[in-house]
C-alpha cells in the first residue's frame, strides 16, 4: 500500500534540507550569526599567532621585508620611481593595499571546499563562510596599515587629515573584496584548481595596478590605456590610498570607478554565491 504524499495530509511539500531559503531570511540568518564571524575570525587571528609577541612580531616584519625587497629591485635597480618623491610610501600604499584584496579573494575561494564537513552536517547561510574569511583579512590587515602611517612619519611626511580617509577606503575595499571571495567561493566548487591559478592572476594585477610605478608619469592623460587603469578597481582603491596618505592626485573618474566596482561586485558575488548554494553541502 503506498504512503499518501505529505500535501495529502495537509503538510507542507518535503524541501531539501540543503535548498536556499529566501532573501530576507537569508540575510536575517547572516545578521544572527554575526557574533559566529567575530568569533571565528579571532580564533582564526590566534591560530595565525598575530595576537602573541612573536606573532605580532613577523606579522609587522613581513610587510616591511617585502617593502625593502620591492624598493631594492624597483627604486635602486630599475628606477621606476619616476615622478614619486616619497617612493618607499607610495610603493608601501600600493602593496599593502593590492595584498589585501590578494588574500581576501584567495582566502574566501577556500572558504567552502575547506569546510566539507561543516556545510554536509549543518544548514546555515553559506555566504556566512566567505565573509568570516573576508573580515578575518580585514582584521590582519589592519596592523600593516598602521605600518603605512609609521613610514610615512619615517620617511618625512607630516600628518594630515586625509589619513583618516583611510578608514572609508577600507569599507569601500572590503565590499570588493567580499564580492570576489563570494564570486571565487562558487568557482573553486567547480574548478579546484583555481586556487593556484588565483596568486599568477593578481601578479598580473600587481603589474597592471600602478603598484610599483607612478601611472600619470608612464602614460598619458587622454590615452585609452589611462581608462583602462581606471576601470582597474585595484588601481582606484590604490590611488585612493595614496591620495589618503601622501596626498596625491586623484579624478572624479577614479572616485566613481572604484565606488561603483565596489557595490556592483558585492552584488554580483553575492547573487552568484547563492545561485549554488544548493550543492555546496555535495562539493
Amino acid at each position: 500500500m503506498s504512503q499518501p504524499e505529505p500535501d495529502q495530509l495537509g503538510l507542507p511539500p518535503l524541501r531539501s534540507a540543503h535548498a536556499s531559503m529566501g532573501l530576507r531570511p537569508y540575510l536575517g540568518g547572516l545578521w544572527q550569526r554575526r557574533e559566529y564571524v567575530w568569533v571565528e575570525s579571532m580564533s582564526e587571528l590566534r591560530a595565525r599567532q598575530i595576537t602573541n609577541v612573536l606573532g605580532n612580531l613577523w606579522h609587522l616584519l613581513n610587510p616591511a621585508l617585502n617593502i625593502a625587497v620591492y624598493f631594492l629591485i624597483f627604486g635602486l635597480l630599475l628606477g621606476v620611481d619616476r615622478g614619486v618623491d616619497n617612493f618607499i610610501l607610495f610603493l608601501s600604499t600600493g602593496l599593502f593595499i593590492h595584498q589585501l584584496t590578494q588574500r581576501t579573494t584567495v582566502s574566501g575561494a577556500k572558504s567552502v571546499v575547506s569546510n566539507r564537513g561543516l556545510l554536509q552536517a549543518i544548514k546555515f547561510p553559506r555566504a556566512l563562510l566567505p565573509l568570516t574569511s573576508s573580515l578575518t583579512e580585514l582584521f590582519a590587515a589592519l596592523s600593516t596599515f598602521g605600518i603605512l602611517f609609521a613610514v610615512a612619519l619615517l620617511t618625512g611626511e607630516s600628518p594630515r587629515w586625509t589619513w583618516v580617509m583611510i578608514a572609508p577606503l577600507l569599507v569601500v575595499q572590503t565590499a570588493f573584496n567580499l564580492g570576489a571571495a563570494l564570486f571565487t567561493a562558487r568557482l573553486t566548487t567547480h574548478f579546484v584548481d583555481l586556487t593556484n591559478i588565483l596568486p599568477f592572476f593578481f601578479r598580473l594585477v600587481l603589474y597592471g595596478s600602478g603598484v610599483i610605478f607612478n601611472v600619470t608619469e608612464y602614460v598619458e592623460s587622454d590615452s585609452w590605456i589611462r581608462w583602462l587603469f581606471t576601470l582597474n578597481p585595484v588601481y582606484c582603491y590604490i590611488t585612493f590610498g595614496r591620495w589618503a596618505v601622501m596626498g596625491a592626485e586623484i579624478s572624479t573618474a577614479v572616485l566613481i570607478s572604484g565606488s561603483g566596482w565596489s557595490v556592483a561586485m558585492l552584488v554580483i558575488g553575492f547573487v552568484f554565491f547563492r545561485a549554488g548554494e544548493e550543492r555546496y553541502a555535495s562539493v
